[in-house]
């Protein structure tokens, strides 16, 4: 006579941890291709509903409100050290050291205003064509006449009294060692009247744009349970003259506001 084998007893084994990663990327991506197409249409719905002078506001406010939303369904923890920046009364410009896409998410979420973005984030899924109509400014490193015209619409664009966020550093980097800041935006804000606000960003490791396509990053940042991040934002100083000058002094502010940002992380 078979008999019956018992129940076994105690808690049932965990998945691996690997699955649950695997699992928690997919779930992640899903929602920001959702929220990201979501909010995109949303917006253009009601720009286009509108009167013009109404629109720059409508679409900051819809900008930051994505950007809060991405960050957090990318679980990101974030640590400032400082206030939070005052709203802008005048054309600004934000600089800030780059370790990841997620910079820029922060930057929109705090100041508002666009971004100065290398030319292939126009090809990255769904952000790609939410950049485009968040009104990014788009320049190949590696093509002067593409900087020219970056240059020239980030004057254009300060001339209107908007916020503009650049990474001077020109692409993304591990550690804390802030790199020699290019100079093109400094060249824009020239004679312009507008105030340079800089910032520093610090992550726990890991969490590093380098060496990867921008699929492979974000999957694997989306599998992360949360990613820290330190921001240190910097007292507003008026834009100078002469562009060297300029870029050096931000440079070594944003230096030592990543030292604050890192402390903040503990």
């Amino acid at each position: 006579m078979q008999t019956e084998t018992p129940p076994e007893s105690g808690p049932r084994p965990k998945p691996p941890a690997h699955a649950l990663g695997l699992a928690l990327s997919a779930a992640r991506t899903s929602a920001m291709a959702a929220w990201t197409l979501g909010s995109m249409y949303t917006a253009l719905f009601h720009l286009d509903r509108r009167p013009p002078e109404q629109r720059p506001e409508l679409l900051q406010r819809r900008m930051k409100l994505w950007a809060r939303g991405l960050s957090t369904v990318f679980g990101v923890e974030q640590h400032r050290v400082t206030p939070e920046p005052a709203s802008a009364r005048g054309a600004r410009l934000v600089v800030a050291n780059h370790r990841s896409p997620l910079d820029i998410i922060l930057m929109i979420e705090h100041f508002g205003g666009c971004v100065l973005s290398r030319s292939d984030l126009e090809r990255w899924p769904v952000l790609g064509k939410a950049a485009y109509h968040g009104g990014t400014i788009f320049v190949d490193r590696d093509d002067p006449k593409s900087g020219v015209r970056a240059i020239r619409e980030i004057r254009r664009r300060l001339n209107e009294g908007r916020t503009v966020i650049v990474f001077p550093e020109g692409t993304t980097h591990r550690g804390d060692e802030v790199h020699p800041f290019l100079g093109g935006a400094f060249s824009a804000v020239r004679g312009l009247g507008a105030e340079i606000v800089c910032a520093g960003i610090a992550y726990d490791p890991g969490a590093e744009f380098v060496d990867e396509s921008f699929v492979e990053h974000i999957a694997r940042v989306a599998q992360r349970r949360r990613t820290r991040v330190g921001l240190a934002f910097g007292t507003p100083w008026p834009a100078g003259a002469d562009r060297a000058a300029m870029a050096e002094r931000a440079r070594s502010e944003v230096r030592a506001l990543v030292a604050r940002a890192r402390a903040g992380l503990g």
